[in-house]
């Protein structure tokens, strides 16, 4: 939560402190938002029985479902020109539900289950900070079409807890981070009204750190390590109101879709060891809803 309100303050207080100089035009350069947050996520990854992918070619494999968060995002923008624009955005979410599955195989393709653990998730928090440069290409009195360019950090604490969800059982820490490229389309409706269509491209580092507690062969507090790289898609839907120049009411809707190829997993056990797997995948799918406001300076 620190790192999201210093991040905010400073890109903030730059504004403010250039405030007089972007007052000197009519035009609204500076807009700030607010956006209210809710989403469902799945997130699964599976390593395999060795380096090679064999022996079997899934050993185990994670999956957290339905985990429910509720959340905050800031944004901020700046309109160089009449084309050109720099974005900048913080979001914090709060996991309050979600189910985790751990499965153990003997046999490949998902066979010979030798060990299931079911466990709940409800501090699965995330953080998720981006700066775009957007240019618009079309501009007319309907549509208009913008181009960007970006990078991306999100961070996952997802957290497993025993039936009484009292105690922790798990801890995985993830972080994907990489540049992005898309597009955006606005369609101006009668009435102040319009609709705003945009997707974008991802290239990740995928980075993650364990402790499996409820693992007494395995090392504490760190169990093993995750490292592969992937690719996402990042889909957006919106309405907007907009009565004025100053304020505005969008209701959006979002999809993510996040995979890694395969990786590593370095595995620390409790008597000193170190046993290196191959990583098969992660996958992350998430779908939210959320209201934001618009204001202009």
């Amino acid at each position: 939560m620190s790192q999201l309100f210093k991040i905010t303050a400073l890109f903030y207080g730059l504004l403010i402190s250039c405030k007089p100089v972007f007052c000197q035009t009519q035009k609204k350069r500076l807009q700030a938002s607010i956006i209210t947050l809710l989403s469902v996520e799945q997130f699964r990854w599976s390593i395999a029985g060795n380096d090679q992918g064999t022996h079997p070619d899934i050993l185990s494999e994670l999956r957290f479902s339905k985990l429910k968060r509720t959340g905050l995002c800031l944004e901020g923008s700046y309109q160089f020109s009449s084309r050109m624009a720099l974005n900048i955005s913080a979001g914090r979410q709060y996991g309050f539900s979600g189910r985790v599955t751990d499965i153990d195989y003997a046999g490949d393709n998902r066979s010979l289950p030798v060990a299931l653990h079911k466990f709940r998730s409800r501090r699965n928090n995330t953080g998720d900070y981006q700066l775009q440069y957007h240019y618009q290409v079309l501009r007319g009195p309907t549509v208009a079409a913008t181009i960007l360019a970006g990078y991306f950090i999100s961070k996952a604490d997802y957290q497993m807890l025993d039936r009484s969800r009292t105690n922790i059982t798990g801890i995985y820490n993830a972080q994907w981070r990489g540049p992005l490229l898309g597009t955006e389309l606005r369609i101006a409706l009668p009435q102040n009204w319009k609709i705003l269509a945009g997707i974008n491209g991802q290239r990740h580092i995928y980075k993650a750190s364990a402790n499996w507690i409820y693992r007494t062969d395995f090392s504490h507090p760190l169990s093993f390590i995750h490292q592969a790289s992937g690719r996402g898609l990042n889909g957006l839907l919106a309405l907007n109101y907009q009565p004025g120049l100053r304020v505005g009411l969008q209701l959006r809707g979002t999809l993510q879709h996040w995979k890694t190829g395969n990786g590593s997993d370095l595995l620390y056990m409790a008597d000193g060891r170190e046993v290196s797997t191959r990583m098969n995948e992660s996958v992350k799918t998430q779908m939210g809803i959320g209201l934001r406001g618009i204001f202009r300076f």
